[in-house]
């Protein structure tokens, strides 16, 4: 009984200090970005999205089945689902579009305005897209996409992503935990929204 009482006492001393370590990492990242929150949006946007490519190459690098990721261009599924964006973002993406010549659909982004996450589905199949997919199924601003796509990705087959024929749990995903942290504290320093609300914010600035 005593050793399993020892057992157990370290087993809740290695969570604390795991969750104490977590939670620093956090902190971390909220601080650094409540001191960017002034700046140029577009600029801020741009440099959070170089530090979670550089977390994400990273942790693929020290991951054994990240060579396994199917994610590759004209994979759409995930891009017909509810994305949250933080402002920033959603300023960079409408000035990115606009230099690569493309108009945001604002009358498409009020109607998907209408929608939550949670009954994003119930609007007719051709509003579910984002904006910003090609026809051909790849991204059309895939340099300036935000933290919430560069981050999803999955090790299981690209057609069970398909929400529609497929439940949620039949995706394996890969994950960087630290990526997943930092995008939590960029969502919550600087507010988050869903893409179409966001954008049509920005289209308004």
């Amino acid at each position: 009984m005593l050793d399993e009482s020892r057992a157990a006492a370290n087993r809740k001393a290695r969570e604390e200090r795991k969750a104490t370590h977590l939670r620093g990492i956090y902190e971390r990242y909220a601080g650094q970005f409540r001191a960017a929150g002034n700046q140029d949006a577009p600029a801020v946007a741009r440099g959070i999205h170089a530090e979670i490519d550089n977390l994400l190459e990273r942790d693929r690098k020290q991951s054994a089945n990240s060579g396994a990721i199917r994610c590759g261009k004209g994979c759409a599924h995930c891009c017909h689902g509810p994305v949250e964006i933080w402002p920033h973002e959603a300023v960079l993406l409408v000035e990115f579009a606009r230099e690569a010549g493309i108009e945001p659909d604002a009358a498409r982004l009020e109607r998907q305005s209408r929608y939550s996450a949670d009954n994003w589905r119930q609007q007719p199949a051709a509003d579910r897209a984002c904006g910003f997919l090609g026809e051909d199924g790849a991204c059309r601003i895939y340099e300036s996409r935000p933290n919430a796509c560069r981050k999803l990705l999955v090790l299981t087959d690209p057609a069970l992503c398909n929400a529609a024929r497929h439940p949620p749990e039949s995706v394996e995903r890969w994950y960087s935990w630290e990526a997943e942290i930092l995008e939590s504290a960029a969502l919550e320093t600087f507010s988050a929204d869903l893409m179409p609300r966001a954008l049509l914010n920005a289209l308004k600035r």
